[in-house]
């Protein structure tokens, strides 16, 4: 017989929707974090999303881009891909990607991640490597973007140049930003994922005290109402059944009020534990076939598996394991009550020997398509 340390998980299968850099960085910092290495590098510098698209005003943008180039629909569109493909090469890359554009300009990229995802591009450049200028590919450019030539070779001369290596350090000192970048991105998007799941377990909890209150209450009025019906009747054996009734339904009664205690103490961090011997299979079989007449009736199958590894018989709360997974599932039930799906749950026990005892990992699957964050809480309205 071995002790058990449980962690019992429950995964919904939600789709969460996706955060933006903006949502995560402030455009006016970004703003200003761009302008000082452009201040610093004396070169142009620009914040785009993932798609390349611009979130930020272009910092020492040259006349030749600002001007000229991203003032013809082709050749935005054309700015635009060429920032997306240098931020996907960056992020291939594993480091900062000095390129030239399509208009004929250097630039460098460097991504700007959450996590392994690509959210944005921190881009600089604008310059010239060679004081040469190609004037043929000039001409190409100005004439497919339909530019004019002269006074765009001319907002081309007054551009910088610079040598490779110059080019290459800012380059370096950029991706040192745009890692700073990502770690802030990603910390922020520690503290919006901590507080929704505060904010949805507010909402949860808020929905379960609703439903224990609304059970209780109805309970209580049909009793009542019974009682007083057949006391005015005065009929002495239709009172007697009436009360037998409240009797015998005193049981469901007495467990919600014991689920509003279990709430309250879960909710103050006073959870008092009792530890005796219990089989999990036993635990999982019960919880499991209290449940399927009403899943059968909304055509969900219950199923469940325990590994190899669970021992026979552990010491614990099994009564405590047990009620806190008949709450998941009766949920589960619930929301599958209101969106009509044909699906199944299935309860997974595994373990795994730790120090002197076993620790019990019981999750919950609900098998069902996914739903979107916003159409499962419109369900439980």
């Amino acid at each position: 017989m071995n002790g058990g340390i449980v962690v019992l998980s429950y995964r919904r299968r939600i789709v969460m929707a996706g955060l933006l850099l903006t949502d995560l960085i402030d455009v006016t910092l970004l703003q200003k974090i761009q302008d000082e290495f452009s201040h610093y590098t004396g070169m142009a510098a620009l914040t785009t999303d993932a798609e390349g698209k611009p979130l930020t005003k272009g910092s020492a943008f040259t006349d030749f881009c600002m001007k000229y180039t991203r003032q013809s629909e082709l050749g935005l569109k054309r700015c635009m891909l060429s920032d997306k493909n240098a931020a996907v090469t960056a992020l291939e890359s594993g480091k900062p990607v000095v390129y030239v554009c399509h208009a004929g300009m250097a630039d460098f990229a460097s991504p700007i991640m959450l996590g392994d995802k690509l959210i944005g591009c921190f881009l600089g450049g604008q310059v010239r490597i060679s004081s040469k200028i190609d004037e043929e590919a000039l001409k190409a450019t100005a004439k497919e973007y339909g530019i004019e030539y002269e006074s765009y070779y001319e907002a081309m001369k007054n551009t910088n140049a610079t040598s490779k290596k110059e080019l290459e350090k800012a380059a370096k000192f950029l991706g040192i930003i745009a890692n700073v970048l990502s770690e802030m991105a990603y910390q922020n998007y520690m503290a919006i994922d901590k507080y929704k799941n505060l904010e949805r377990a507010a909402r949860s909890q808020s929905h379960f005290l609703m439903d224990l209150s609304s059970d209780l209450h109805a309970n209580m009025s049909e009793w009542i109402a019974s009682l007083e019906e057949s006391v005015k009747s005065g009929n002495v054996e239709s009172v007697m059944d009436v009360i037998d009734t409240m009797l015998t339904n005193g049981t469901t009664t007495y467990s919600i009020i014991g689920d509003i205690v279990d709430y309250m103490k879960f909710s103050n961090g006073n959870v008092a534990l009792y530890e005796s011997r219990y089989s999990i299979r036993d635990v999982v079989e019960t919880v499991l076939e209290l449940e399927r007449e009403e899943a059968g009736q909304k055509k969900i199958t219950l199923t469940y598996e325990i590994d190899d590894e669970v021992p026979q018989f552990l010491l614990g709360d099994g009564g405590r394991i047990g009620q806190m997974l008949a709450k998941i599932i009766s949920n589960e039930v619930s929301v599958k009550d209101i969106f009509g799906e044909e699906t199944s749950i299935h309860v997974a026990v595994s373990a795994k020997k730790e120090s002197y005892a076993h620790i019990l990992e019981i999750k919950v699957c609900d098998c069902g398509k996914m739903l979107s964050e916003e159409a499962f809480y419109a369900g439980l309205k």
